[in-house]
């Protein structure tokens, strides 16, 4: 049976392939079409268009944070998205859509080490079709795209920092200065009610190199201010400046900028001070600023000061300015030098328990370094809370807060230039742990009192008596930092990691109080427990009983007894060597017998490895008819 098909007008009659003539006429129209739409895909035009079912994102993190994996959402098949992103490293991941006809569609985000914000990047590459992306990055930071079209396209994200020295503080505010709003720390580029001008120009700002900035407000009454000296000030800048630091920057160091008032230097190079430029003031004088909590700094009282009308968040510098205030101590009953969160960008510097209740430059110098530190992120083992490293020679060790040493030169700020371990379960007592700055180290030794300090060993003697036993051998073990445990005391090197933007830097905020800090900071009991350098040797005196007789002769056998003391590091060890038998260590008193003539030599070696000359004892024994005779031991 045959069923014939019609199409068009009624009536017309098909013909064999069913389809009238109209019919045909429209059928090669559509393949016309088909046939051009596949010419034209194959132009480049058209290339530039498809997407494909693959996409490849390389990732490059050109800022100095590292980042790590965060919230992430993809179709199609299972990718391995990169855990980490190390600052300076560059991450690629492969995308497949997978035959999902929406294609490549996703988002990752990324983690900012020690801050809160995040990175974030997305995509939406079609099969067919012109792909987009989306990012966006936190103030202070910036994020772009570049590529992404194409058959299987590759899509470029950078992210770096806002600033060409990566210090949180933008390159226009450098060269133009910037208007801020006190109230939200909003950044504007023309005046406007309420917003403060920062002449960062004009404070000496540098697109070339990082800076930090500090404003340090400062208590004082009738008879004493706490206001930081020029020198212990200068001592700082000088430490930054001279800094092995370089990243992000074509040169070495930093420049820090403190303002501590208008008669304060602004550059020392050439003495000119900060003028009409400083908004740091004179603070009311308080013997305690604060309170604690379970040994934890509360910062109202400090939050107070900080944010009242004329205080330091009305400046509008929040989003540059570090805020310190030289006080007097922290809270009632506390001594210590001061406080600071880690990371941040608020610090106190309190030696009212110190020097002439103001600190000695070293200690105003060291301090004020040591909680900028603490801002800058390094605790007091630089990456941990580890103190007393012998080898760790930084500011940020109790140790060496109030300045390291290089033989006579004394005071030296500096963080850590080097990452050293020392195993204190395999010391060298041959070797010298080596630092750039050539500085004398300190370690823990036991005294006769049942105590103990921290002696200096000079870095010329290219040698550690690391176990206190007057001795130089070889691999000891000892508890070198006194904290009770033999451990491995991991090195820093501080200044390759410091975090410049911390707390508010960086940020568009007017800032936050910090939370509540552990407080846990030096005291001087603490500096007591750091012994000078000492270069005198011990004292050793011989005592002998019975005693001679006019002639100097003595009738009977001998008793010796040796004394040792040291005015500063302490007595090591005791040695003697009697009748040239070899030396031999000092325990108890020395027996000398048998007639005839006896020589006993004896010496003194102090902690700080001072050797005292050998003292010479002639005995000559003539016994009475009652003596006997007998060896000398």
């Amino acid at each position: 049976m045959n069923t014939q098909r019609h199409i068009g007008a009624v009536g017309r009659r098909a013909d064999s392939t069913g389809l009238s003539h109209s019919g045909r006429l429209a059928v090669l129209g559509i393949l016309t079409l088909v046939l051009v739409t596949l010419a034209a895909a194959g132009t480049p035009a058209a290339a530039a268009l498809r997407s494909g079912s693959l996409l490849t994102v390389r990732f490059t993190n050109n800022s100095d944070r590292d980042l790590t994996l965060g919230s992430n959402r993809y179709n199609g098949c299972p990718a391995t998205l990169p855990d980490r992103i190390d600052a300076g490293a560059t991450a690629t991941w492969t995308l497949n859509a997978c035959n999902d006809p929406s294609g490549n569609v996703g988002t990752v985000a990324f983690n900012i080490a020690r801050e809160s914000g995040r990175v974030n990047i997305g995509w939406n590459a079609p099969l067919v079709g012109t792909a987009s992306y989306t990012e966006s990055a936190p103030s202070s930071y910036v994020v772009s795209h570049s590529g992404g079209q194409g058959l299987d396209p590759t899509v470029d994200f950078t992210f770096d920092c806002s600033s060409r020295t990566c210090d949180g503080i933008p390159d226009s505010w450098k060269t133009n200065g910037v208007y801020i709003n006190p109230a939200d720390g909003s950044a504007h580029t023309q005046p406007g009610p309420g917003l403060k001008f920062i002449d960062l120009p004009a404070m000496g700002a540098s697109v070339n190199k990082p800076d930090i900035f500090v404003q340090v407000d400062w208590m004082a009454d009738t008879t004493h201010s706490h206001a930081l000296s020029a020198d212990a000030i200068k001592r700082v800048v000088n430490a930054f400046a001279n800094s092995p630091y370089r990243r992000h920057s074509p040169s070495t160091g930093i420049n820090l900028h403190v303002d501590a008032g208008p008669d304060s230097i602004l550059d020392f190079a050439t003495n000119k001070t900060w003028g009409t430029l400083s908004t740091a003031r004179k603070l009311p004088e308080t013997k305690n600023l604060g309170t604690s909590v379970n040994g934890r700094y509360q910062w109202n009282a400090f939050n107070t000061i900080k944010t009242e009308a004329g205080g330091f968040t009305s400046t509008g510098r929040a989003p540059i300015f570090h805020y310190a205030i030289s006080a007097h101590n922290l809270e009632s009953g506390s001594t210590s030098s001061g406080i600071a969160p880690t990371p941040g960008s608020d610090l106190i510097v309190s030696l009212g328990s110190f020097t002439n209740q103001v600190g000695t430059v070293s200690e105003q110098a060291g301090t004020f370094m040591h909680e900028l530190g603490h801002n800058l992120n390094l605790e007091h083992g630089g990456n941990n809370d580890v103190n007393h490293k012998p080898q760790y020679f930084s500011v940020m060790n109790y140790l060496y807060q109030m300045g390291l040493t290089s033989g006579s030169t004394t005071g030296t700020m500096d963080f850590s230039r080097q990452s050293t371990a020392l195993d204190e379960n395999s010391l060298d007592e041959r070797s010298y742990p080596t630092s750039s700055g050539n500085y004398d180290l300190k370690h823990y030794c036991p005294n006769q009192a049942g105590g103990g300090s921290f002696v200096t060993v000079p870095a010329a003697d290219k040698q550690v008596d690391w176990n206190c036993d007057g001795q130089i051998t070889g691999l000891v073990g000892y508890d070198v930092n006194n904290d009770g445990a033999r451990t491995t005391l991991t090195g820093w090197d501080d200044w390759s990691n410091l975090l410049l933007r911390a707390g508010s830097i960086g940020t568009s905020s007017s800032g936050t109080m910090p939370a509540p800090t552990l407080e846990d900071e030096m005291t001087p009991a603490d500096e007591a427990m750091n012994e000078p350098l000492d270069t005198t040797p011990p004292v050793t005196r011989a005592r002998t009983t019975p005693r001679p007789d006019s002639h100097g002769v003595y009738h009977s056998n001998v008793t010796v007894t040796l004394t040792a003391t040291d005015d500063l590091s302490g007595v090591a060890r005791t040695e003697y060597d009697l009748d040239g038998k070899g030396w031999k260590k000092y325990t108890s008193r020395i027996k000398v017998r048998g007639d005839g003539k006896h020589e006993l030599l004896f010496r003194s070696i102090d902690h700080a490895q001072n050797h005292e000359l050998a003292k010479s004892l002639g005995i000559r024994i003539k016994s009475d008819s009652h003596g006997h005779g007998g060896g000398g031991s």
